[in-house]
């Protein structure tokens, strides 16, 4: 129950933000990502295409490409796992039913989180322990415990919180970016 209101209140703020609030903070977030040691010198990073409301990923996905870095971004499958694609700015791209934003390309397998260097996550809120507030499919719960690479999740400021609610089976992140610059979990 503590989830389910505490995922009302974010979304509701979330979508309360102006087109040119979102475009700011995505702006921000991207040159405070590329400045990450662990991600100046990636070769490979996992990223979603962000919805609207969410922090936007597009300048950081085209400054990634830019700099030659193959990013992967998610398909959702109907098991609630996810599989993997190289993303390429060209490919056509289309909607799910969830409002989720999928680009074409040849699956590399729900295991291709393990060859990157660093996986950019969604997230609604992340507490001061890691612990990740999602829309509550576990769609990356299920995609992050089994790899072993530094997980970080993209934030408005307000989302990062001393506490969010959370269980036992809920992946933690240890870096999370908000416009505000990067918090590394202790």
């Amino acid at each position: 129950m503590a989830k389910a209101q505490a995922r009302d209140d974010l979304l509701t703020r979330r979508r309360a933000m102006s087109a040119a609030e979102r475009a700011e903070a995505a702006d921000a977030i991207a040159l405070h990502v590329l400045a990450t040691p662990i991600v100046a010198r990636a070769r490979r990073v996992a990223c979603y295409l962000s919805m609207q409301s969410e922090p936007g990923t597009g300048p950081l996905i085209a400054a990634l490409h830019d700099r030659g870095v193959d990013v992967l971004v998610p398909l959702s499958l109907p098991d609630h796992t996810l599989d993997w694609v190289s993303f390429d700015p060209k490919a056509p791209t289309t909607t799910t039913e969830l409002g989720i934003p999928e680009p074409g390309g040849e699956r590399l397998g729900t295991d291709a989180l393990g060859s990157c260097d660093v996986v950019i996550v969604p997230a609604l809120a992340v507490d001061h322990a890691g612990h990740r507030l999602g829309r509550g499919a576990g769609y990356y719960d299920r995609a992050l415990a089994g790899a072993h690479t530094v997980s970080c999740a993209l934030l408005f400021s307000h989302e990062l919180m001393a506490e969010v609610p959370h269980e036992p089976h809920d992946v933690r992140v240890q870096m999370v970016v908000t416009p505000g610059g990067l918090f590394r979990v202790p």
